[in-house]
Order: C-alpha cells, then sequence, then structure tokens
C-alpha cells in the first residue's frame, strides 16, 4: 500500500473519530438544552397573569418564613414584622419576587426532568437541588443583612453580581456531581 493511500486512511480514521465525538457530546448535551428550553417554558407560565399573583405571594412568604426558620436555629437576629419584610441584625429588607430564586427552583426541576437519571435518582437529585437552592437562598439573606448594616455602599453590587454568579455555579456544579454521580451508578 502507497504512503498516499496510508495517509487517506489515517486521516478518514481520524475524521470518523471527530465526527464521532461530536456526536457524543452533542449528545450529552441534550438533556442540558432541552432542560433550558423546559426552563424557558416555565418561567412564561409562572408570568401568566392567572398565575403570577399566587407564584409571588407563595414564593414571597415562603422565604419571609424559610429565612426566618433558618435564622432562628443558628441563633442569628433574623425577625419579620410580617412578609414580605424580613430585618437581620436590625437592617431591614424587602423581599421581592425576583429574589425568591425562583428561577433557579424551575430551572432544577427542569434539569431532573430531563436528566438522564433512574426515576430513584431524579427524586435523589431532585431533593438535593431543592435543599441545596433553599439553604443557599435563606444565607443569601442572612448575609446580605450583615452586609447591607456594615456595608451599605456594596450592598447592591453583592446582591445584584455576586449572588447571581453564585447560584448559577452552584446549580451548575451539583448537575455537574449529581450528573456524574447517576452516570456512575448506573452503569
Amino acid at each position: 500500500m502507497s504512503s498516499d493511500k496510508k495517509e487517506q486512511k489515517k486521516q478518514l480514521a481520524i475524521e470518523r473519530a471527530d465526527k464521532q465525538r461530536q456526536k457524543e457530546a452533542l449528545e450529552r448535551l441534550k438533556p442540558l438544552l432541552y432542560s433550558f428550553v423546559l426552563w424557558a417554558v416555565l418561567m412564561g407560565v409562572v408570568y401568566i397573569p392567572a398565575i403570577h399573583a399566587a407564584s409571588m405571594s407563595f414564593f414571597v412568604d415562603f422565604v419571609v418564613a424559610s429565612t426566618i426558620g433558618v435564622g432562628k436555629l443558628l441563633f442569628l437576629p433574623v425577625e419579620t414584622s410580617g412578609s414580605p419584610l424580613i430585618a437581620v441584625a436590625g437592617y431591614q429588607m424587602r423581599v421581592i419576587f425576583e429574589c425568591t430564586a425562583y428561577n433557579f427552583y424551575l430551572f432544577a426541576i427542569a434539569l431532573v426532568v430531563f436528566g438522564k437519571w433512574s426515576m430513584k435518582d431524579k427524586v435523589f437529585n431532585l431533593l438535593i437541588f431543592l435543599l441545596s437552592i433553599f439553604l443557599l437562598n435563606s444565607f443569601r439573606f442572612i448575609i446580605m443583612g450583615y452586609v447591607g448594616k456594615y456595608f451599605p455602599n456594596i450592598f447592591h453590587q453583592v446582591h445584584d453580581y455576586v449572588w447571581t454568579i453564585v447560584f448559577g455555579l452552584v446549580v451548575f456544579l451539583l448537575y455537574i456531581w449529581r450528573n456524574d454521580k447517576s452516570l456512575i451508578e448506573d452503569v
């Protein structure tokens, strides 16, 4: 066999391997892509006028009650004069719908729906996602109370940028961890 034919065969094998890797990468990304689509749909549903007011009220009341509960468990000075207000160490904040992490809860649900996991893993992973978001959001309000009290000039930057990035990273890292763990257990 001539060196040209060997080279062509080698190049063809490389191209096939590249196409196979691309196909496998797309297959691994499909659940994530489908999750983004479902998340967008769920976000749209939440903003349907007939649903929005009830969703808003539920999430705001839930965040206020849960933050108060976590604060009391940790013996921290967290109190409320009624929803939507929370005071941490005397610094008062108003909980609005966008601060309830509802979008991360919805994204976690979408990730679980399309995760290529067993039903047992889906339930377990959903619980991990929901509990993690719940705790992170409660701690966020407590931490932001102290930031507001001691560093009021950076309150909005920390709230708007740092926490959005932290939530995104936590959900992403949880997904990677649980996806790898669930796929390994299924093998």
